[in-house]
């Protein structure tokens, strides 16, 4: 629940990365396979373990956990509220799976090894202690979908997020961001970006080269101004920058001829700016200001 309250206000745009986040064991690994919740049944049941929730379990990390890596065939994973604070090495040759998900352990840093798990798609981590996004992530060449929400240390960014090649949701909610490194101008497959309640203050020029982008958010950060290059990103539709400090938005925002809804509340926008705005703006696009 605390997952889907957190990202309420993103849910127009956010829809079909929403529906993997509600029901992940459902749409990935094999159909009807069994969900195991008990992690020394799961050793005893290697060969047919393609799906582990450990959520709301005590685990004993310093010997059973250490013998993951039996678990050959597992393809999805999920734990939660464990009092995890590292995953152990032989985590990195899970090899097989594409869904992982840790929420509530205070992970302070992901393992050396991590990008051996070459066929992961959906990666999530909720109220973890990370202090970087590591450049071994680059090595992640199937990820699609990466969410990290309520992080309570400062995250330091990999300026290899940029080379993911199939990467087209990034959402960070809650977390401090040291920077967005210029890398990310390099993704070729990004379509939905959303760095919310960030600490953000500056965006990266090179935000504009990301040609596949079509929704934007940088709600609750404390941007008064964007890149001119965001303002030429053609397949942008969705475009919220709530509760910033921007005062004026250039007229360079007619060259959005894509742009569907555009969401400033929360800002110090007069009047007669949003009526310049929604002159400026396609026919049809929908300026949420109140």
């Amino acid at each position: 629940m605390r997952r889907i309250v957190s990202l309420i206000f993103l849910v127009p745009f956010f829809s079909a990365a929403q529906e993997v986040l509600n029901a992940p064991f459902t749409l990935l690994g094999p159909r009807d396979a069994m969900i195991y919740t008990d992690l020394k049944t799961a050793y005893k049941e290697a060969e047919t373990c393609f799906k582990l929730d450990l959520r709301d379990q005590a685990i004993d990390t310093a010997k059973l956990f250490k013998k993951i890596n039996k678990l050959g065939s597992l393809q999805v994973f999920a734990i939660g509220n464990n009092n995890i604070t590292e995953l152990p090495k032989e985590f990195t040759q899970l090899n097989g799976m594409m869904y992982f998900s840790s929420t509530g352990n205070p992970l302070k840093k992901l393992p050396d090894a991590f990008g051996n798990l070459s066929n992961l798609t959906y990666l999530e981590f909720y109220s973890t202690n990370l202090d970087s996004i590591p450049t071994e992530i680059g090595y992640l060449s199937k990820l699609k979908i990466l969410h990290i929400q309520n992080n309570t240390d400062s995250l330091g960014i990999s300026f290899a997020i940029g080379y993911l090649p199939v990467l087209y949701d990034l959402l960070i909610y809650n977390s401090h961001i040291d920077s967005i490194p210029n890398d990310i101008g390099r993704s070729k497959s990004l379509k939905r970006l959303s760095l919310v309640k960030c600490d953000l203050d500056t965006l990266p020029a090179s935000l504009g080269k990301i040609k596949t982008l079509e929704q934007l958010a940088l709600d609750f950060n404390k941007l008064d101004e964007l890149p001119s290059s965001v303002y030429h990103l053609k397949n942008l539709k969705y475009l919220s920058l709530r509760s910033n400090h921007f005062t004026h938005l250039p007229d360079e925002i007619c060259f959005l001829t894509n742009l569907e809804t555009l969401d400033i509340r929360g800002n110090s926008l007069s009047e007669r700016d949003v009526a310049i705005l929604q002159a400026l703006l396609p026919k049809g696009c929908q300026v949420l200001y109140k």
